[in-house]
């Protein structure tokens, strides 16, 4: 039997944040976080084409203590190089080692260690490299070039004084700062010339860096209004994705321990496709029996196709299972018809499930079967005829598409379509990425016109998070609160799905037949457990960027959620429901993990809370 541990395990302070492919994303101080980037970065000649880190290939990780990125990065089949790079912590300090060496002559610019500071922190401030200094221009141009020297050292200062950034090389180089608010996110970039020109074969080097942040954080006062008069729009509740890996006990646990309100599950079609597919132990089964327990405890689902049997698509023998952008053979159609609607029929009629909807997972982009929009639409129509003529209860998710940004026209030739439209149950965007207010909105505006829910169906933020398993840490966890919150205030979902609920992008850590979970975990399970199901979603309004709200409510029952995405504060609330005189509430913190708190008392709908730096304040009553 598998033991589960209750205590929140790895829930450390995090000094920077690394993504998968070894670039710092940002550094943390006092709570708050500063878009301080890196990157190793080898242009050709005339920077025509630029490789970094962001290409490289093989790359191996392993994180700890001291985390370490190997990989080569290549600039062409046969010239590539070879590095290592470690990160670790140390008295506040990130500490990068980077190793390098051309594995054949390159023909190259140059080789850069770029570290770059956001403008929006640092425009009007100062830079000092040891022999002078400069004032960083609020205004431009991109590009132009601010400062060089040859040193082993660099400061930045705020215009206001209230942030401070430093840097240490273990040697002097050649370091160039340019003006990068031409970019995004908009920057001060730091060229440090680790290597100048072509390198020739064997060549090798090696080097240290330290960087530091301090300053004063922003800890004013946040007001929040919960308006029980404004609109509303109803919300199911939060669920999560169960499609890969989902042979790990990471799936049985968060199946008993998250309240789901929707799910998505694969469809297998390559293994129904083979013999005696609906074997003991066989992924068929696996899937099949997940979805069974999907409807025994009453969790509606989608149900997606990744993959097809290579014998449905035009470019069979030319890509290959695992390729992207497949295409369906047009004189295949009817045989995939047949094979989609016998595993449904099998589902129904073995396991007792139908899914409520179904979909081609991102055919946008071809994550793996690529629709134009046409295509989209006539894919709905056959389909979903299809399954009408069978009996089959099972609708169409238009879109499922992969990003937010303006993809909902993707989805209006179907849905301008009565036909396609008949079998149409709901629409759908995965939120990789994000999306801004007025994209968001875009999504709520076609749902609400089309009267079809919306779905986010894939909700995360960094699509590549995966590798190197850059989404285990707090941070990630608090920019994913961020994301919910942002996807309730303006997209009005009707439900979301959290990917994923399984060991992919798994909100717990496996030790040995013990399950951790954590600070992703807890933060998730405020969400879940504490947001009553089939609600409304309330108005509410924040004075504050850095912390935002949901509030809930369903027969007497209410729930606001706070999200504190940055250093301690206190925040008001005032507009909660005046016949309530006293809330529970539970937190999240870096150090702990959904703890009670004490009741809060509340007096003529307002109260006064304090916010931990980096956590999420779950109110709640139930009648």
């Amino acid at each position: 039997m598998t033991a589960i541990l209750l205590a929140a395990d790895g829930m450390w302070a995090e000094n920077a944040v690394i993504d998968g492919n070894g670039r710092m994303v940002a550094m943390l101080y006092q709570g708050q976080d500063a878009a301080v980037r890196t990157d190793i970065v080898l242009p050709s000649p005339g920077w025509r084409s630029v490789y970094s880190l962001s290409s490289a290939e093989n790359l191996a990780v392993t994180r700890g203590e001291v985390s370490t990125w190997r990989g080569t990065i290549p600039m062409n089949a046969a010239s590539r190089l070879e590095f290592i790079q470690t990160v670790r912590e140390a008295e506040g300090k990130v500490i990068f080692g980077v190793g390098y060496r051309a594995m054949a002559d390159l023909t190259a610019e140059g080789l850069f260690f770029r570290v770059s500071i956001p403008w929006l922190d640092f425009r009007g401030g100062t830079v000092y490299n040891g022999l002078r200094d400069v004032t960083l221009p609020e205004d431009g141009p991109n590009n132009s070039n601010l400062l060089y020297g040859e040193t082993d050292r660099l400061e930045a200062r705020a215009a206001s004084g209230a942030v401070w950034w430093n840097a240490r090389f273990s040697r002097k180089f050649g370091i160039n700062l340019q003006d990068k608010s031409g970019e995004s996110p908009k920057s001060y970039t730091f060229w440090v010339y680790v290597h100048r020109g072509n390198m020739a074969a064997g060549s090798e080097g090696s080097f240290e860096v330290e960087l530091s942040i301090d300053g004063v954080p922003d800890t004013s006062t946040a007001g929040l209004t919960v308006d029980l008069s404004g609109p509303r729009y109803r919300f199911d509740g939060f669920g999560g994705n169960y499609c890969f890996q989902i042979e790990s006990p990471v799936t049985a646990y968060t199946l008993e321990n998250l309240d789901s309100r929707w799910a998505r599950t694969e469809i297998s079609l390559p293994e129904w496709a083979s013999p005696e597919p609906d074997r003991p132990g066989s992924r068929l089964r696996l899937e099949m029996e997940l979805m069974q327990k999907l409807r025994q405890k009453g969790i509606p689902f989608v149900a997606s196709i990744w993959r097809l049997p290579e014998r449905f698509l035009a470019d069979r023998g030319v890509k290959g299972p695992n390729d992207q952008q497949r295409k369906i053979d047009p004189q295949r159609w009817d045989e995939l018809l047949e094979s989609l609607g016998s595993y449904l029929l099998h589902a129904r009629d073995k396991y007792g499930v139908e899914p409520d909807l179904f979909s081609f997972n991102e055919p946008d982009l071809g994550i793996r079967i690529l629709f134009s929009g046409e295509e989209h639409r006539e894919a709905i129509r056959r389909i979903g005829a299809h399954f009408e003529s069978l009996g089959l209860k099972t609708k169409m998710l238009l879109g499922d598409v992969s990003h937010p940004r303006g993809t909902h026209v993707y989805v209006l030739q179907a849905a301008e379509d009565p036909e396609a439209m008949r079998y149409a149950g709901a629409i759908s965007f995965h939120s990789w990425g994000g999306a801004s207010r007025q994209q968001y909105e875009a999504w709520a505006e076609l749902a609400e016109r089309l009267q079809l829910p919306l779905l986010v169906a894939e909700l995360g933020t960094d699509a590549s998070g995966w590798r190197g398993r850059s989404y285990d840490s707090y941070w990630y966890g608090m920019e994913e609160i961020r994301l919910y919150q942002e996807l309730l205030l303006y997209a009005k979902p009707r439900g979301t799905m959290y990917w994923e609920f399984t060991a992919d992008y798994s909100l717990v850590r496996l030790d040995g037949s013990d399950i951790v979970p954590t600070g992703r975990f807890w933060l998730t399970k405020q969400l879940t457990n504490l947001t009553p199901p089939d609600s409304e979603a309330l108005a509410v309004a924040s004075d504050h960027p850095k912390v935002l709200l949901s509030a809930f409510g369903k027969d007497g029952a209410y729930t606001v959620h706070i999200a504190n995405v940055s250093a301690a504060r206190n925040a008001t609330i005032t507009g909660l429901p005046e016949e309530i005189a006293e809330w529970r509430a539970i937190l999240t913190t870096e150090a702990e993990g959904f703890k009670e708190l004490p009741p809060l008392a509340s007096a003529a709908g307002g109260l006064s809370v304090e916010l931990p730096a980096r956590s999420l304040l779950t109110l709640f009553h139930r009648p």
